[in-house]
């Protein structure tokens, strides 16, 4: 007792300070507080800008013709006013009898787009110089086939005259390679394409559709004033393994039927003779 005593004698005669202390500790858990809250409210706004990583995979646009794809060379590849491309899936199946090309030995047949010239694309839907675009698809259980052609009627007579002296069909003799990856259906999922033949305006390749060997070729019709009367493409592929051979592309070749008499808005019908009034057939 005497040691406290004498321990609080000597201590100095000071008044306690709780107060601050207590108010120090206080605010560092205030500070704390806030601090967190700072940091929370931060991960949260963090949280809400992250956006979660998205692959998007677009489908791929569709191939565009090789008349749309150099412009150098567009108006070689399509001088008409009109989509000049074989898209089966628009075309609108009819009986061969009212497409422009057929198969002898029968087949499907699909009725295309109708194109012309720009000279005459402001006039009537009896233009005398409308192009037919028909397709025609047949198996002969050896072959697989499919063919196209863009015809006009030379001889064709409306209300508005005759085909003018530069409606015809157009050659090209640049096409190629890339324009035979483009020719129908078959063609475009063809691959291993080697061997172009160039005759002329004729021309061939080969290539291949799966396991199948094929061969796509180019045929022009009779000369008419500055181009053609019509201008057909072909498909012809085996069934089997075997390569198509001379007398296959031969025996398609005889066996498609070309009909240049364009039945639509024609005075002239189809027996009517070439020169002469139209409507008196013999």
């Amino acid at each position: 007792m005497t040691m406290i005593a004498t321990m609080s004698a000597m201590a100095p005669n000071r008044p306690i300070r709780n107060g601050p202390a207590v108010s120090g500790y206080a605010c560092a858990i205030v500070m704390a507080a806030m601090m967190a809250l700072v940091v929370s409210s931060a991960y949260a706004q963090d949280e809400r800008l992250k956006v979660p990583k998205v692959i998007v995979l677009a489908e791929a646009a569709p191939g565009e013709p090789p008349y749309m794809r150099d412009p150098w060379k567009s108006y070689a590849r399509n001088p008409y006013f009109g989509r000049y491309r074989v898209e089966e899936g628009n075309f609108v199946e009819v009986p061969c009898t009212a497409t422009r090309i057929a198969f002898a030995q029968g087949g499907r047949c699909l009725q295309g787009y109708r194109i012309t010239l720009p000279e005459v694309s402001g006039t009537n839907n009896s233009s005398p110089c409308d192009m037919a675009l028909d397709v025609v698809g047949a198996n002969t259980g050896k072959l697989y086939i499919e063919a196209d052609i863009l015809a006009f009627d030379p001889y064709k007579v409306t209300a508005n005259g005759s085909p003018p002296r530069w409606c015809y069909v157009h050659g090209y003799m640049g096409y190629d390679q890339e324009d035979f990856q483009d020719m129908n259906s078959v063609t475009r999922r063809g691959t291993n394409w080697h061997n172009l033949q160039i005759d002329g305006q004729a021309r061939s390749i080969e290539f291949s559709d799966g396991t199948h060997n094929c061969v796509a070729v180019l045929r022009p019709g009779p000369v008419w004033l500055g181009g053609y009367m019509y201008m057909m493409h072909a498909s012809i592929c085996r069934s089997d393994m075997a390569a198509v051979q001379a007398g296959d592309i031969a025996y398609v070749l005889a066996s498609l039927e070309t009909r240049i008499h364009d039945p639509v808005g024609n005075l002239r019908k189809a027996g009517d003779p070439i020169y002469g009034p139209a409507g008196n057939s013999r």
